[in-house]
């Protein structure tokens, strides 16, 4: 078995020919034994058009992707769906059922409506199999959607801010519906995260246990720009009593987070960029 992850969507576009936004998306291909094969599409950036140029430029197919996996409704993640629901048209679209609530974000004083789904977006999900679920769900031989994501280390770095709405009033959200995709590849597991709200102990944990990796390799954003000294060395702890032996951060990592994982992963930290490749194999 192995797998191979193309970033589409990030903010760095590193010394490349891929353009970047702020956002976050990733292709994700399969390949079996047997010689069958399973992709997905996880999060869609914030236009869309990011996406599709860099997918070109990469030789990605999104229409054979077979999945696409929200992590989460906030617009960097979700804003693409609009421009590419006719292309990925019928194809199932994963998600957590809060993706569908409201959210809003309140810093420094200044609100912030709608950075969940768009008006246009939710009219452009109809054009997918919605597929809300709580649960995490088995969607190939060793891939897993990790589903609600169980909250056993503190994570409120990564959600400070963030409000909906719950019978006429403004109330802290705690992002349920932040989750990720988990796809063991021998005696590892490659767990992608969008942008880590639930916490990426938590989410690296979940994964642990529904793959049983002995090693864990980690990519994607893991919301430690705006986190505390203090909160981001418990995280980056946590993440190696967990097993993670190797990191690819970026997005919302944020330079302290980028850093402290550098310091203690070494040479087995990168920093990911709009085109950037992994390729893991049993």
């Amino acid at each position: 078995m192995k797998a191979e992850v193309t970033v589409l969507v990030d903010d760095y576009a590193g010394f490349t020919k891929f353009f970047s936004e702020h956002g976050f998306s990733v292709s994700v291909l399969i390949g079996y034994e047997d010689g069958s094969s399973y992709s997905v599409l996880v999060d869609l950036g914030t236009s869309g058009r990011i996406l599709l140029y860099n997918a070109s430029v990469a030789g990605v197919e999104l229409k054979s992707i077979n999945a696409v996996v929200l992590s989460h409704r906030h617009y960097d993640h979700s804003g693409g769906l609009a421009r590419l629901s006719k292309l990925l048209r019928d194809k199932p679209l994963l998600g957590h059922p809060d993706i569908l609530k409201p959210c809003y974000s309140v810093r420094d004083g200044s609100a912030r409506f709608n950075v969940g789904l768009s008006p246009e977006i939710r009219k452009s999900i109809g054009r997918f199999e919605l597929v809300l679920l709580r649960e995490h769900m088995e969607l190939s031989a060793d891939v897993w959607f990790l589903g609600e994501i169980e909250r056993h280390y503190d994570n409120s770095y990564a959600v400070k801010g963030f409000k909906t709405l719950r019978d006429g009033t403004i109330v802290d959200e705690p992002m349920l519906d932040d989750t990720g995709l988990a796809i063991r590849v021998g005696d590892k597991a490659l767990v992608i995260a969008g942008c880590s709200h639930s916490g990426i102990s938590n989410i690296v944990r979940k994964a642990r246990k529904l793959t049983g990796a002995a090693e864990i390799v980690v990519l994607g954003g893991l919301h430690l720009a705006q986190a505390e000294q203090q909160d981001i060395m418990r995280v980056v702890g946590e993440l190696e009593a967990e097993g993670v032996t190797e990191v690819h951060a970026g997005h919302c990592t944020g330079l302290k987070g980028e850093t402290a994982l550098l310091r203690k992963f070494e040479d087995k930290m990168r920093k990911i960029h709009s085109g950037y490749r992994l390729r893991l194999t049993q």
